[in-house]
C-alpha cells in the first residue's frame, strides 16, 4: 500500500517518458498529464497514474500524448529533441521545416539543399556578411549574388560536384525555405539537430546516432579539467573519434586552438558539417587545416598507436557491421565478439592514447555491469585509473537508457579506487579507501560508509541464498493481450495480475481477467508454479524490490513474476519481509543496476538465519502489513519489522539509521 502511493514529482515523471520537463510541463499546461497533487506550485503523481500511463504508451493506446509526435517532436523523420537548449531559438524553426516535410526522410539531394542553407546563414551572421537577405540564402549563393571566398570550398563539397556544373538560370527559389532562418548560437550544433532532425530515424538507431545534447558535452569537459592539461603541457593532441557533426570540437574549440583538434566519423556527410561548424566557430584556422584535421575515418580499422593526449567523445550504441566489418572485428578486438560498438571503441581508445592521456566518453551506464561487457571492464582494470563517473540517467532524446561520463587515465597499473570522484544527481564525493574491484561489476556508486554497510552484510553469517533452495516463474506471456486479458468477469474467466497491481505486502487486484488456456499462449510456467499452496509475487520491472505473498493461487501476467522458496525451517512469510525491507534495498541497490528484478540478482541476496522466536516475531509483523488498511498502521508495522531485520543482519543503530536515510519513503 505504501509503495503503490508514492509521490513521483514532475522531474522523475519525466525521466521515466524519457521526455525534457520543458515538455511535461507544455503537457501539463495542455491537460495531457493530470497530477493528483499540487503543492506550492509544484505537481505529483501517484506510482499508479505513472505506471498506468507508461503501460499506455507502450500499447500505444494512449491518445492525449500520441499527438505530439506529429507536431513539435515528430516520429519518422523527426524533431531531434533535447539537443539544443530548450531556450534556442532554432528549435521553433527546424521543427517548422520539418513539419512541412510531413515526416518524409528528404532524398539525399534535398536534405544537403536544407543544410546548406542553414550552412550559409550560419556563415554570413558569423563572418558579418555585407550580404543579408530575407530567405533563401541559397537560391543567392547559386545566382553568385552571395560569396563565401575561402568558405565556398566547404559548401561546394556540401552540395556536390554535380550541383556545380549547373547554370544560375537552372535554379529557382526553394519554397520549402520561405521564413526559415537560422540564428547563430555560438557553441550550438544548428546543424547537426538539423540533419539529426531531417535523417531517417531508422537509419539514425541503426547508426547508434545519439548525439550528445550541449550540456552533457560541457558537463564532461569539466570533468577532465582541460584547463589544468592545457597548462601542463605546451600542445595537446586531441581526438573524437566519432565526432558525428562535431558538438564536442565545437566546444573545445572555444578553449583550445584547432591545431590542437583531430576529430573523424564513418558518415561522409556528417564530417562535412562538422567542417563547416569548425570554420564558423574557428576563423582563424586554415580551412585546410581543418580539412585535414576532420575527416572520414574508420577509428576501429586504424592502425595508430599511443598517439593522443585525450580522446572524447560519444561511440556509437549498437552495432550494425556487414559480414567482412564483423570477421575483421573479431580478428582484433579481445571485444569483438559482442554486440555493442562502444566497447570496440573503447578498446581501440587504449591503444591509441598515449601514457598518462585520458579518455571520456558519454556511455551507456550498462557498460558499468552488465556481464557481455565484463571483457572491457577486465582491460580498463589492468591498465587505467578511473578518475571519474558521472551518472547521467535518461539524457538521450527518446531513449531509455541511463547513461554514464566516463573518465579515465592510462597508468599502466592496475585500478585503484582511491581518488575515484562520483557524480549523482543530488550528490558528489570522492571514494577514499581501496575497494576490492571485481570485472563482474564496477559498482562504484556509493561513498565509504555505505560501502562499509555493504561489505559487513555481505560477510555476515548465518545467512543462506534462494539459489538452488527455491522455484522461479514467469508470469503468463499470451502473445496478444487484446485478444485474452478481458475487461469484464464472466463465468469462464478469473482475475489475472500484473506488475502494477503489486505493492510491498499487499495486492490491489484490478480489473484484468484471463480465461486460462495455456495451450493458446505464447509462454506460460508449470500449473504448479501459479496454482502453489503458497507463492510470493514481485515487480519485474522497476528498480526496487515489490514482494507480495498469495495463497490464493492467482494467475500473473509476464509483468509480474513468482518465486517459492523452499528454504528448510523459513517461512515465505519471513523471506518476504525480508526481501521488502530496506536493508535487502540496499544491498540490491548497492549490487546491482538494473531496470528488471532479475532471478540471478534475487539468487545473490542474502537471507538472514535467525532463531524461531526472531522468525515468527516478524511473521506475525508481516501478517499485520499485509492486513493493514491505513497507511498509519501500515507504517508502524512496517518499521517494526524492519528494525529487526536491520538486527539479523547483525547492523548497529547508526547504520541503520544511514539505511533509513536513503530510504525515507518507504
Amino acid at each position: 500500500m505504501c509503495g503503490r502511493n508514492r509521490e513521483i514529482s514532475m522531474k522523475e515523471l519525466c525521466q521515466r517518458l524519457s521526455v525534457s520537463e520543458a515538455t511535461g510541463r507544455n503537457w501539463l499546461r495542455l491537460g495531457r498529464l493530470v497530477p493528483d497533487k499540487v503543492l506550492e506550485g509544484k505537481s505529483y503523481f501517484s506510482e499508479e497514474y505513472v505506471q498506468n500511463l507508461l503501460e499506455e504508451l507502450k500499447d500505444g493506446n494512449t491518445k492525449s500524448l500520441k499527438s505530439r509526435r506529429n507536431k513539435k517532436y515528430v516520429d519518422g523523420s523527426g524533431m531531434y529533441a533535447s539537443y539544443l537548449k530548450d531556450s534556442s531559438e532554432n528549435l521553433s524553426v527546424i521543427s517548422r521545416l520539418v513539419g512541412r516535410l510531413k515526416g518524409r526522410p528528404p532524398k539525399e539531394k534535398k536534405l544537403r539543399e536544407i543544410l546548406a542553407e542553414c550552412a550559409l546563414q550560419l556563415f554570413c551572421q558569423a563572418l558579418g556578411s555585407k550580404y543579408e537577405f530575407s530567405e533563401n540564402y541559397l537560391f543567392h549563393y547559386r545566382q553568385k549574388n552571395l560569396d563565401l571566398g575561402r568558405y565556398d570550398i566547404l559548401i561546394h563539397d556540401l552540395l556536390g560536384k554535380e550541383e556545380m556544373r549547373q547554370e544560375a538560370d537552372y535554379y529557382q527559389p526553394e519554397p520549402l525555405f520561405s521564413g526559415i532562418i537560422y540564428s547563430l548560437e555560438p557553441g550550438q550544433d544548428v546543424l547537426g539537430t538539423l540533419y539529426l532532425s531531417l535523417k531517417n530515424i531508422g537509419a539514425r538507431k541503426a547508426a547508434g546516432a545519439y548525439y550528445t545534447p550541449a550540456y552533457i558535452v560541457q558537463e564532461l569537459l569539466e570533468r577532465i579539467s582541460l584547463e589544468k592539461m592545457l597548462t601542463e603541457k605546451d600542445s595537446l593532441k586531441i581526438l573524437d573519434p566519432c565526432c558525428g557533426t562535431g558538438n564536442f570540437l565545437l566546444q573545445l574549440s572555444e578553449k583550445c586552438h584547432m591545431q590542437a583538434l583531430y576529430g573523424g566519423d564513418t558518415d561522409s556527410l556528417a564530417v562535412q558539417l562538422a567542417r563547416i561548424n569548425l570554420a564558423i566557430a574557428c576563423q582563424e584556422a586554415p580551412v585546410s587545416l581543418i580539412q585535414e584535421r576532420i575527416q572520414v575515418r574508420d577509428f576501429l580499422g586504424s592502425q595508430e598507436r599511443e598517439s593522443y593526449d585525450l580522446i572524447l567523445g560519444n561511440p556509437p550504441w549498437g552495432s550494425s557491421a556487414d559480414f567482412k566489418q564483423r570477421q575483421f572485428i573479431k580478428d582484433n578486438f579481445l571485444t569483438g565478439t559482442g554486440r555493442e560498438a562502444y566497447d570496440l571503441f573503447l578498446e581501440q581508445s587504449f591503444r591509441s592514447v598515449r601514457q598518462g592521456g585520458v579518455i571520456a566518453f558519454v556511455l551507456p551506464e550498462a557498460v558499468l555491469h552488465v556481464k557481455s561487457h565484463e571483457k572491457i571492464r577486465k582491460l580498463m582494470s589492468e591498465r587505467f585509473q578511473i578518475q571519474s563517473i558521472s551518472y547521467l540517467g535518461n539524457v538521450f532524446y527518446n531513449v531509455q537508457c541511463p547513461s554514464v561520463i566516463l573518465n579515465i587515465q592510462k597508468n599502466g597499473e592496475p585500478l585503484d579506487t582511491v581518488g575515484m570522484h562520483i557524480y549523482k544527481e543530488h550528490q558528489e564525493f570522492e571514494i577514499k579507501c581501496s575497494r576490492v574491484v571485481r570485472t563482474d561489476c564496477f559498482n562504484f556508486h556509493m561513498p565509504d560508509e555505505e560501502y562499509e554497510i555493504l561489505h559487513k552484510i555481505e560477510h555476515h553469517q548465518p545467512v543462506v541464498f534462494l539459489k538452488g533452495q527455491a522455484d522461479f516463474a514467469l508470469g503468463i506471456v499470451t502473445g496478444n493481450n487484446k485478444k485474452y486479458v478481458q475487461k469484464e468477469k464472466t463465468g469462464e474467466n478469473e482475475i489475472v495480475l500484473k506488475g502494477s497491481d503489486i505493492g510491498k505486502y499487499q495486492i490491489q487486484e484490478g480489473k484484468q481477467y484471463l480465461s486460462y488456456e495455456p495451450e493458446n499462449f505464447q509462454q506460460t510456467a508449470p500449473d504448479s508454479c501459479y496454482r502453489a499452496k503458497e507463492k510470493l509475487f514481485y515487480r519485474f520491472i522497476g528498480k526496487k524490490l515489490i514482494f507480495a505473498y498469495d495463497d490464493r493461487q492467482r494467475l500473473s501476467l509476464n509483468s509480474c513474476n513468482i518465486v517459492i522458496p523452499r528454504i528448510s525451517r523459513m517461512e515465505l512469510k519471513y523471506i518476504l519481509a525480508v526481501f521488502n525491507s530496506r536493508p535487502a534495498q540496499f544491498v540490491y541497490d548497492r549490487k546491482f543496476c538494473s531496470v528488471k528484478v532479475l532471478r540471478s540478482y534475487l539468487e545473490k541476496l542474502p537471507v538472514p538465519v535467525v532463531s524461531d522466536e526472531v522468525q515468527q516475531e516478524i511473521v506475525i509483523l508481516a501478517e499485520k502489513i499485509m492486513s493493514a488498511t491505513d497507511s498509519q498502521s501500515w507504517k508502524q508495522h512496517y518499521n517494526e519489522a524492519d528494525r529487526k531485520i536491520a538486527s539479523a543482519y547483525g547492523l548497529t543503530e547508526e547504520e541503520y539509521h544511514i539505511i533509513c536515510n536513503l530510504y525515507s519513503k518507504f
